[in-house]
């Protein structure tokens, strides 16, 4: 008999310990969940007096990525944040302040927690340790929800039992839910938008005996994505005293996007003090004048943390909701 894909449920925990399995799993609404052996092989190409090119496959090293979609619940979303950007603090006492800036901290490689993943699909349940998030993508538009999709790395999956499905009750964010101000000044023209954060995370593999990663290691981070703006004349934002020809003008605006789930009112806020805007460009595929505008977030202190180790980050997130814990 097939199995549903519909009865399949993810799990995700901060590790404690890197490499071990966290206590401290919350049961992420998902969509697309996939996970993928990145298995290499190493051929025998020695030749042997026939017109071949393979004689045989030994097995190399392997490391697993894993990729899922999910709606912008306040509940859950923290988490995943605090995988991209290493540190959180909590504040408040219900609804609870998340707070989640860029980890410095040289002696610790400046590394963000690992995750632990468990997945049954329906079939099988399976679980990833050590997995060091790559890429996370925020996507939204007026018409549609907020969501966002997320890549990790991890250690080769391996079978387990499987464990209890417990999901919140927290409702997705809206993306008509919307509170942006740019430089300091509200708007109310956006008409969609992304924001992309990257780690570029890689395995190190070294000769330990085992072909598994060494350790899963998070690069820099880079924040950029881009946005679409219905264009008023009488806006006092981008649209007036251009300095380049398409109502955008030069030099670093602090941006700062908060979504709201009208039905408890629990926010997700990204908060990026210097950004820059790239490559405007104006569009009439509709029937009224749009804007299309890239842009990249450039690493700034007012969005460091001190108790994160303060320096630079490019990008401050901040959530309200009812987890009273840490992630």
């Amino acid at each position: 008999m097939p199995f549903m894909s519909v009865n399949s449920y993810v799990g995700l925990g901060v590790e404690g310990t890197r490499g071990t399995a966290s206590s401290n799993m919350k049961w992420v609404p998902v969509t697309g969940p996939q996970v993928t052996p990145q298995q290499k092989w190493l051929r025998d190409e020695a030749y042997r007096g026939s017109p071949v090119d393979n004689y045989g496959e030994i097995l190399s090293v392997r490391s697993d990525d894993y990729e899922f979609k999910s709606y912008l619940f306040a509940d859950t979303f923290p988490l995943v944040a605090k995988a991209a950007l290493g540190y959180e603090a909590i504040t408040g006492s219900g609804p609870y302040v998340h707070t989640i800036s860029t980890y410095n901290n040289a002696a610790a490689g400046s590394q963000p927690p690992a995750l632990t993943v468990q997945d049954f699909d329906g079939a099988n349940p399976f679980q990833i340790l050590d997995a060091q998030l790559d890429t996370l993508s925020v996507t939204f538009g007026a018409e549609a929800a907020a969501e966002y999709s997320a890549k990790l790395v991890g250690q080769p999956f391996t079978a387990i039992t499987a464990p209890t499905n417990t999901p919140s009750t927290e409702v997705f964010v809206p993306g008509w839910d919307l509170a942006m101000t740019i430089g300091g000044t509200s708007t109310s023209v956006v008409v969609d938008g992304s924001i992309d954060i990257k780690r570029s995370t890689a395995p190190i593999f070294t000769s330990q005996g085992v072909n598994t990663p060494y350790r899963l290691f998070a690069g820099p981070l880079n924040v950029q994505g881009k946005f679409t703006f219905v264009v008023e004349s009488n806006d006092p934002i981008l649209y007036n005293g251009s300095s380049n020809g398409y109502g955008l003008t030069a030099g670093q605006k602090a941006v700062v996007l908060t979504f709201t789930d009208p039905a408890s009112t629990h926010t997700v806020a990204f908060q990026m003090s210097g950004v820059q805007f790239e490559n405007p460009k104006r569009t009439r595929g509709k029937a009224y004048v749009e804007v299309e505008t890239e842009f990249m977030a450039v690493a700034n202190t007012t969005d460091a943390v001190s108790a994160a180790g303060g320096g630079y980050a490019p990008i401050k997130i901040t959530a309200t909701n009812a987890v009273s814990t840490a992630y």
